[in-house]
């Protein structure tokens, strides 16, 4: 009697590796963009306490380099960099172009929008959601909170 596996055995291991491997891959994605989206909802509560303070402080006469439709970490040289001093690197994991209502389709850089509701309001976007915010679309962060938009 002969010891050993038949090809049969081995094709049949080697394809449940494979699926399960796929598998693995495919959740792994999914982990990724929401670690993405973590690291975007971190950035904005750590915006949001800087902008309470320079609101605190200057009342946003005095945000730097930086106006409405710009993005985020263009806002240098003023009350926000002196209370948050990496704003230059406050930007989205992904993104490319600045977050603006026609952009704010997929990863954007945040960015300062005129919302005439609040005193501030920073635009970006979740892939999937993350903690609270559990869809992925647009969002607007306001001294008031976070909302879809």
């Amino acid at each position: 009697m002969r010891k050993g596996f038949t090809l049969i055995e081995l094709l049949v291991v080697i394809a449940i590796i494979g699926l399960l491997s796929s598998l693995a891959v495919v959740s792994m994605g999914n982990i990724r963009e929401k670690a993405r989206d973590t690291k975007r909802i971190s950035d904005l509560s750590t915006v949001q306490t800087a902008m309470a303070l320079v609101n605190e402080e200057s009342n946003f006469d005095n945000l730097g380099d930086c106006d409405f439709g710009d993005a985020l970490q263009t806002c240098t040289g003023g009350d926000l960099e002196e209370y948050l001093p990496g704003i230059a690197n406050i930007k989205d994991p992904l993104g490319e172009a600045v977050c603006t209502t026609a952009t704010c389709t997929k990863p954007c850089n945040y960015a300062l929008v005129d919302n005439a509701n609040y005193d501030w309001s920073i635009m970006f976007y979740l892939e999937t959601g993350a903690g609270q915010y559990d869809e992925a679309g647009c969002y607007l962060q306001t001294e008031k909170g976070v909302f879809k938009q």
